[in-house]
């Protein structure tokens, strides 16, 4: 099994609890490739990642993480798209999952790809084994996308928008369709642009070729306080992406948790339901007992008032995001 992550040195450490999560729970696998696009990790990040590798080589199972420094990756990029290199609120580091295919290994065929800020929390074997059904890549569905932002990137009310925190990648389909080059293509279109981001192209570019898949392989934090009632009222096109049963199961027992918003469990005074998860492979990395961020324990409990005000009444939060998304642009310029 292969899977793909990228990130800075920032982000080592969440990225470390990821993959351990991934080793723990995919023993029946005899080899785990893990392939991290680096933009800047530093050399004591790069031991401390091999120490874990070498905590999960048991029984003659091979587990290995390689470190593909991407060298200057902000200034190929400024090379790549001068004046139009525009990631917002995101680093630069995001794009690399655009340039992954190019800088895997030959023998890499297939591969999942996983956003650091992730903890896996039962077997990948049935996402590692989906059909793709001809279709290149494989992702969940984001129902909570602004409107807006589908409006903006020419996406149909029918087509569905996906989260690009886990891919399951054809890499070879990605290749021969050019996808790669049509991601440039579109990013120099909208100037850089971009409300989400790589985000936003991959959804754009590979429309028509993106299989929905379960929304537990991509479960955001934030959807525990929503109902699947309010996701469709929010988002028809997400009936047909998934069933009502898929998403309660999702919900009950999710495979892959996504630490996305800001209720992250790194940070001191977070409610996120899933922050035992997060210390639990914590704890089984050379980063255990990293301490909390500590400075935002007032924004986060305004956040969990939110999130339990969005249970009882969903149309709030839609609402409020809206605003929020619009305030957003206007500061972008968008």
């Amino acid at each position: 099994m292969n899977i793909v992550y990228n990130c800075d040195d920032n982000y080592a450490v969440h990225t470390a609890v990821s993959i351990a999560s991934v080793f723990e729970n995919n023993t029946d696998f005899p080899e785990i490739f893990v392939y991290i696009l680096g933009n800047g990790i530093s050399g004591n990040s790069c031991s401390k990642l091999q120490e874990l590798a070498g905590k999960f080589r048991e029984d003659g199972k091979i587990r290995e993480i390689r470190v593909i420094e991407l060298k200057e990756f902000e200034a190929a990029l400024k090379l790549l798209f001068g004046d139009t290199l525009d990631a917002g609120r995101f680093t630069v580091t995001a794009l690399a999952r655009i340039f992954a295919p190019q800088h895997l290994p030959d023998e890499v065929d297939r591969y999942i790809y996983l956003d650091c800020d992730t903890v896996v929390r039962h077997s990948l074997k049935d996402l590692w084994e989906a059909a793709l059904k001809g279709k290149i890549c494989g992702m969940a569905a984001e129902p909570t996308i602004y409107p807006e932002v589908r409006d903006y990137l020419e996406i149909t009310k029918k087509d569905p928008y996906c989260n690009t925190g886990m891919m399951l990648v054809d890499r070879k389909a990605w290749e021969e369709a050019g996808v790669t080059g049509d991601c440039v293509d579109y990013y120099r279109s909208k100037k850089g642009r971009l409300p989400f981001s790589d985000q936003d192209i991959i959804n754009y570019v590979l429309k028509g070729h993106i299989r929905t898949l379960w929304q537990g392989w991509d479960f955001f934090a934030n959807y525990y306080y929503r109902s699947y009632k309010s996701l469709v009222a929010q988002a028809p096109w997400f009936s047909d992406a998934q069933s009502e049963e898929e998403y309660n199961k999702a919900k009950t027992d999710p495979a892959v948790v996504h630490f996305s918003g800001d209720e992250r469990p790194w940070f001191h005074g977070n409610f996120n339901p899933y922050e035992a998860d997060y210390e639990k492979y914590l704890a089984m990395t050379p980063w255990a007992g990293t301490p909390k961020i500590r400075g935002r324990e007032g924004k986060l409990f305004l956040y969990h008032m939110m999130n339990l005000v969005t249970a009882v009444c969903p149309s709030f939060r839609v609402w409020l995001s809206g605003r929020y998304y619009k305030n957003y642009r206007r500061k972008l310029g968008y």
